[in-house]
């Protein structure tokens, strides 16, 4: 994959420099011919050759035109291989695990989540750099609720299905990617937008407005001719503008509300047509992605059509702060034409915008899913399996690990009431192995392909207690808020989805008599509950408890001491631990232990 990227990139540059030398002729065009332009009026006009005047002028505003529409083209070409080119920069350092500039949805996260903060689903380093693809709002909040909620199986099966289809279409893909970002600006935001397609129509519920639009602009032209011919007086066209004035007055303030909830998402309608457009062309076959391409029409129309009805309507309701417009405004009220003309479109389409938003957003988080599948040969989708309790895996590995330095396991745990007590030593690989279970789990409940060499899970839901934080502003110790987790687990619990809870470090925060106390009741409270899950400690008595529980296993990660260096395997192994190196850690650090 890394040499298909690269050859990609390699090739967006190219074309990326041939189209900025390009823009940058066309900019000099322009302006050489405004001057020479110039230059002919005036020895024209020193002459007083009046024809060669007209004749320039008028092949002046030709030439303008016609290359003012080429550097648009030009630029709308320029910014959408940039955005091609972006795109596949980014999957090489998605291939080498730098995401420190992709977008990691942080304003997602939240701390009372299940599993946010321990999994590292949102932010810096975390699974939503590694798998999100999308660029539009709709999709970045479609890809946050899939990572942070559970599907039922069939809806698992649909997306694995559908990612496996667009997995292998990488030009389509990324197409659909650079659209969506090659036309979105900082201030770009589309809920004004949508609020105001949710508004009432204020000029079409009047019957005057729709009346004027004609009658007014007409009654402007009657006088001008009129003036012209020298049938009627010079100050009845004057009179005309006056009464247009008076009319544009009323809508004066609501046209401005229209534009300043328009202006900025226009950008973003643009991304949204581009990306239809791709869709539309493309034929799809997997029942997902044919359900949501069909979402994409109304009234026999394409979308794409239709969207780009509005942003020509909006392009030229925003023109209202050009002074040209402002003379044809006076004419013929073109606030009044173009507002009807919104309206008519809000009218008959808002009920279908929202789904079309909706479909896109899908649709960019299905591609997402197949392009981690693409990037990453060797995972793999795994089986949802009907029976609850189920949870096992051959060589799972952490997707977030380079490939080269991770180490995977086997694991098989079901059941429930099941826990697997895990010890450990120092840095062996605890903490790993847990987030790894936990990070595979979200992302074979979200329909995305996983790190192992074959995984089998049922539906469950995520509760992990890891990364519990002193909070000096409220007053709390890191027991304290370890506590409120723990609590906020056994509260989560239902009878309707299983929980798979992952406990890092049971009550590390107080001493060995009370936590070793506190332990074996937290485990025998979660042993009789509708949950299984792991917990993994320092405490080696707690392994006891086994004798004592059905559902409760040992297994530990071990390290060896070989001429004074601690060697890990970071394998998981069953049984207690046998090995510890906190002693060892310490003389390392430089702190002197008396034998």
């Amino acid at each position: 994959m890394e040499k298909l990227f690269k050859e990609r990139t390699a090739q967006f540059g190219l074309t990326l420099n041939a189209l900025k030398k390009r823009s940058l002729s066309l900019s000099w065009l322009r302006v050489s011919s405004f001057l020479a332009a110039i230059i002919l009026i005036t020895v024209f006009a020193n002459a007083k050759i009046t024809e060669g005047i007209t004749i320039t002028a008028i092949s002046f505003l030709v030439l303008f035109f016609y290359l003012m529409k080429k550097h648009i083209a030009v630029k709308k070409e320029l910014e959408f291989t940039e955005a091609l080119f972006k795109v596949n920069e980014e999957e090489l350092s998605r291939l080498e695990m730098k995401l420190s500039t992709l977008d990691d949805g942080a304003e997602f996260i939240n701390p009372l989540h299940e599993y946010h903060i321990d999994l590292d689903i949102f932010g810096r380093h975390s699974l939503f750099q590694l798998i999100n693809r999308a660029a539009t709002v709709f999709g970045r909040k479609t890809m946050a609720k899939w990572l942070s909620t559970p599907s039922d199986k069939d809806e698992i099966l649909l997306r694995q299905q559908a990612a496996k289809e667009v997995a292998p279409m990488v030009e389509w893909r990324q197409n659909i990617q650079a659209s969506g970002r090659a036309f979105n600006e900082e201030k770009a935001n589309i809920e004004p937008l949508l609020s105001w397609l949710k508004e009432p129509n204020v000029l079409l519920s009047k019957k005057f407005y729709p009346l004027a639009v004609f009658l007014f602009p007409l009654f402007t032209l009657v006088c001008i001719g009129l003036a012209s011919l020298g049938t009627a007086p010079i100050g009845l066209p004057i009179l005309a503008i006056f009464i247009n004035i008076g009319v544009l007055a009323t809508v004066f303030n609501y046209a401005g509300d229209v534009f300043q909830k328009t202006i900025f998402s226009n950008k973003i309608l643009k991304a949204y047509e581009a990306q239809i457009a791709w869709i539309e062309k493309q034929e799809l076959t997997s029942p997902l992605m044919k359900d949501l391409k069909s979402k994409l029409q109304t009234d026999g129309k394409d979308a794409s059509v239709v969207i780009s009805q509005l942003q020509y309507i909006l392009d030229n309701l925003h023109n209202r702060a050009n002074m040209m417009y402002q003379i044809f405004n006076m004419l013929f009220i073109m606030d009044v034409y173009w507002l009807i003309k919104a309206e008519k479109w809000r009218e008959k389409t808002k009920a279908d915008i929202q789904s079309w938003f909706e479909a896109i957003g899908e649709i960019e988080a299905v591609n997402s899913l197949g392009a981690f599948y693409f990037s990453n040969p060797e995972t793999i989708f795994p089986t949802i399996e009907t029976e609850p309790f189920v949870i096992k895996a051959t060589q799972m590995g952490h997707p977030m690990l380079n490939a080269k330095k991770r180490v995977s396991n086997d694991f098989d745990f079901s059941g429930k009431g099941g826990i697997c007590l895990i010890t450990g030593s120092n840095m062996s690989g605890k903490s790993t192995f847990l987030r790894t279970v936990g990070v595979n789990s979200i992302m074979a409940l979200m329909g995305a392909p996983v790190c192992a060499e074959s995984m089998n899970i049922s539906k469950l839901q995520v509760f992990t207690s890891m990364r519990t934080q002193d909070d000096l502003e409220e007053s709390v110790s890191s027991f304290y808020a370890e506590l409120k987790r723990l609590k906020q687990l056994l509260g989560s619990i239902n009878t309707e989805t299983p929980t798979l809870f992952m406990i890092d470090e049971v009550l590390k925060g107080t001493n060995s008599e009370d936590r070793h106390t506190g332990a074996i009741a937290l485990i025998r409270q979660l042993n009789k509950s509708h949950a299984f899950g792991f917990v993994s400690t320092h405490d080696l008595t707690l392994g006891k408890i086994t004798t004592e529980l059905q559902g409760i296993k040992n297994y530990s990660f071990n390290s060896v001491i070989e001429n004074d260096d601690i060697i890990f395997d970071y394998t998981l192994t069953p049984g207690l631990c046998k090995s510890f190196n906190a002693t060892k850690l310490m003389q390392k650090m430089g702190i002197e232990i008396n034998d």
